[in-house]
């Protein structure tokens, strides 16, 4: 059995070898490999295009991301003497003190 897998691994690996060193044969069509010169560059800014895409998207939101968190954190580590103290408001009208009632 181990014999018959490693000659299907073997037919399958040529098979990959003769599609990789012959690219002319394996081209999809026309227009992505071969014509004219503005069309080979217009697939290949397009390719280019389309393969960064994703890649600003993650780094976009790992930005945007990072920026709330830093935000959100920003106080996380700050001693709680190192912060000064609050200023008393000025107090209002104090109510009128009565005498303790005496009998």
């Amino acid at each position: 059995m181990s014999a018959a897998r490693a000659r299907l691994g073997l037919r399958i690996a040529l098979v990959l070898a003769c599609v990789a060193l012959a690219p002319r044969v394996a081209f999809a069509c026309a227009v992505c490999g071969g014509g004219n010169p503005a069309n080979r560059f217009a697939f290949f800014v397009s390719t280019v295009v389309l393969s960064l895409l994703p890649l600003g998207l993650f780094l976009g939101g790992f930005l945007w991301l990072r920026s709330r968190l830093r935000a959100r954190f920003a106080d996380e580590f700050t001693e709680r003497d190192a912060v000064p103290a609050r200023v008393p408001a000025r107090p209002g009208p104090r109510p009128a003190t009565t005498a303790p009632a005496t009998r």
